[in-house]
């Protein structure tokens, strides 16, 4: 992908030699004794302070959670950007301090290779096991449904077909009608793909076909409930401008292909809202989706709900790679600890919003509170215990293995979940909001040139 070409290009250019010093302990001593400009390292109050901003900007982003939710347009843009500040930050910052690790004479060193070899195994290892925890499927019972209860009366199986619950015999032959069409329209679109004449259009109609039946098939066994109000407001906005595309494409000559074509587009994006408005609703960690209830309070007639512990943990563990790359980097120069603090900034804001807005709807706000709280004192708590631990352990394998962990989770979380979630949003390739991904990588490189 383009941002996976841009990385590789930035990691060569980051290899080479600098002449701007960081503080290897070797070189910190050398530019004391001399009274030299080598930079030092940030001091653990320094770190607090840094990290207490990317901490705050989660705090206020839950603390918005009543506050109109953002567009999703400006969701895609801040996104990117952030993305292009972190991806910018791991290039200059904390790609050659790892570099310096793994040679530490200028050969290769294989035991510091293989520690780092080690963290970036356990960083993939605990990424896809907490992908693998089923967030989205978690959350996405409590979002269908209003107040997030199963409509069987058995709160433990919530979201799911209760099987001894009332109207599970009509549930049953629903779902069985689903699939009988489901294995119909498979069979039809085997005929197709296997005609000696490929009909691409009737495979198209087949596919969006079977979409669709896979979509009713899965509402109908998460027992989710008729659309609430708030997200049947939405429904009709984003209808509206469909209809509103449609009708400016009616008003257009046949001849203007072009033009035509540039309107297909601006209608498409326009479909796919609805789409993801109607089909359903999944906690996304940087998409915001408030609750349905206008006060943020759970509707607690509904009976107690589930915390969502994998939800909580996830989020966690995102606060303390964050906070433990920003001690890291502020343990061997104090301008990267900043840098790696303001690109975390906006990421931390969108993460706090969004997290808000499920916790709140699965517990009482006095627990809520509590909860929010948990993340930014977790990436207070790494930072300041990374930076602590530098002292000691810089030029050992275990930093290798710490600062190639921390590097890896990051960007897992950059491209296999920041930029996948602003690409939905944004609903397309659109040039002038792809564009911000590269602002903010230009901006974080231009940042590290200057201080």
């Amino acid at each position: 992908s383009e941002a996976a070409a841009t990385i590789a290009q930035f990691l060569y250019l980051s290899s080479k030699p600098r002449a701007r010093p960081h503080i290897c302990s070797d070189v910190a001593m050398a530019g004391s004794g001399a009274g030299g400009g080598a930079m030092v390292g940030a001091s653990v109050a320094e770190i607090c302070v840094t990290t207490a901003v990317p901490a705050l900007a989660m705090a206020l982003g839950s603390a918005t959670v009543s506050m109109a939710e953002p567009s999703e347009a400006l969701q895609a843009r801040l996104q990117r950007f952030s993305a292009g500040l972190l991806v910018g930050a791991v290039v200059t910052e904390i790609f050659p301090i790892l570099k310096r690790q793994l040679m530490p004479g200028g050969d290769l060193s294989w035991v510091h290779m293989g520690a780092a070899i080690l963290g970036f195994s356990g960083a993939l290892f605990l990424m896809y096991s907490i992908k693998a925890m089923d967030l989205d499927g978690d959350s996405e019972s409590d979002s269908e449904a209003p107040g997030g209860e199963c409509s069987g009366p058995e709160a433990g199986r919530a979201g799911w077909l209760n099987p001894k619950g009332d109207g599970d015999e009509e549930s049953s032959m629903k779902l069985r009608m689903w699939l009988t069409r489901l294995q119909a329209h498979s069979a039809a679109l085997t005929r197709l793909v296997h005609a000696q004449d490929v009909d691409r259009e009737a495979v198209d109609e087949e596919v969006h076909g079977i979409d669709f039946l896979v979509d009713s098939a899965r509402r109908l066994c998460k027992g989710a409930e008729p659309m609430d109000r708030r997200s049947a407001s939405r429904l009709r906005k984003c209808v509206a401008e469909l209809i509103q595309d449609v009708e400016e494409l009616k008003r257009m000559d046949t001849n203007e292909v072009r033009q035509i074509d540039r309107q297909l587009r601006v209608a498409n994006s326009s479909l796919l809202k609805v789409h993801s408005v109607a089909e359903r609703a999944v906690f996304r960690r940087w998409g915001p989706r408030p609750s349905s209830e206008p006060s943020g309070q759970p509707d607690h007639e509904a009976g107690p709900r589930k915390v969502p512990v994998g939800l909580i943990v996830a989020v966690v563990v995102d606060s303390i790679i964050d906070g433990m790359l920003i001690g890291l980097a502020g343990a061997v120069s104090a301008p990267s600890g900043r840098l790696m603090a303001a690109a975390t900034t906006f990421e931390m804001g969108f993460l706090g919003y969004s997290f808000a807005c499920s916790i709140l709807k699965a517990t009482r706000r006095c627990t809520a509170v509590g909860i929010l709280a948990v993340p930014p004192v977790a990436m207070l708590v790494a930072a300041a215990v990374a930076c602590q631990s530098v002292s000691f352990m810089e030029k050992t394998p275990a930093f290798s293995g710490f600062i190639a962990f921390a590097m890896v989770a990051l960007l897992f979380l950059v491209f296999q979940e920041l930029l996948v979630e602003a690409h939905e949003k944004e609903g397309g390739e659109a040039w002038h909001i792809s564009l911000w991904l590269y602002a903010g990588l230009l901006l974080s490189i231009h940042i590290d040139m200057i201080f």
